[in-house]
């Protein structure tokens, strides 16, 4: 009876404190649960705040890695060269990357007609049908005047939809770029760039690669 007692009146002091904090930001100095006769508190032995503070990785092992290239803004099937480039990477990853298809993101994207302008939120479509087709995270990557400006450029990337905390230094001038995305939330976990293209893109999914590894460590 005593316990039953006990319970009832912590929780009629539980509502009562929920309610009291709804309506007076000082209302936790008022009602104190430690004051109160009855009220029971049940102390947890379990790990400090330090020790909870475990710093795990921006990239999992387990990560899931769509490859989409873009050219004038627009997601294109991967040219066969580069390819190439990303199925050595894959090989020799812990990680999972293969390429995203157009016909894929068709699947999700409605086509636009031709009298209405194309979106300006094209990369942030990518990442999305990434997600929808079950990809973690997704590089998104452009060379040429597409690295310049057309994707990758500071006014584009205005548009995306992504979070990116500030631009490498040595991301401006690249003649190719790569973002590594996460899919589901569109923050931009990492950047990379190359500046020989000329035998295809092995440098930049070489950058692809280290950037993928120092973000899988704790």
């Amino acid at each position: 009876m005593t316990t039953v007692f006990k319970t009832l009146t912590s929780t009629i002091f539980g509502a009562a404190l929920i309610a009291g904090f709804a309506n007076s930001a000082s209302a936790l100095e008022i009602m104190n649960p430690l004051d109160v006769p009855g009220y029971e508190i049940e102390l947890f032995d379990g790990p400090t705040l330090s020790q909870t503070n475990i710093k795990t990785p921006a990239l999992p092992k387990t990560a899931k890695i769509a490859v989409a290239r873009l050219d004038e803004g627009r997601l294109i099937p991967t040219p066969y060269g580069e390819e190439y480039d990303w199925t050595l990477l894959d090989k020799r990853s812990d990680m999972e990357v293969s390429l995203l298809s157009l016909s894929a993101y068709l699947k999700y994207i409605p086509a636009t007609p031709l009298h209405i302008a194309q979106s300006d939120n094209r990369i942030d479509e990518v990442r999305m049908t990434a997600a929808l087709e079950g990809y973690s995270h997704v590089i998104i990557y452009g060379t040429g005047r597409d690295a310049a400006w057309h994707s990758f450029g500071s006014r584009a990337l205005e548009h995306t939809g992504l979070t990116m905390d500030a631009d490498p230094a040595i991301w401006k001038k690249a003649k190719a770029k790569a973002l590594l995305v996460n899919s589901f939330t569109g923050e931009v976990l990492g950047a990379a760039s190359a500046e020989n293209i000329e035998y295809n893109i092995g440098e930049l999914a070489d950058n692809v690669d280290a950037l993928m590894t120092r973000l899988s460590k704790a």
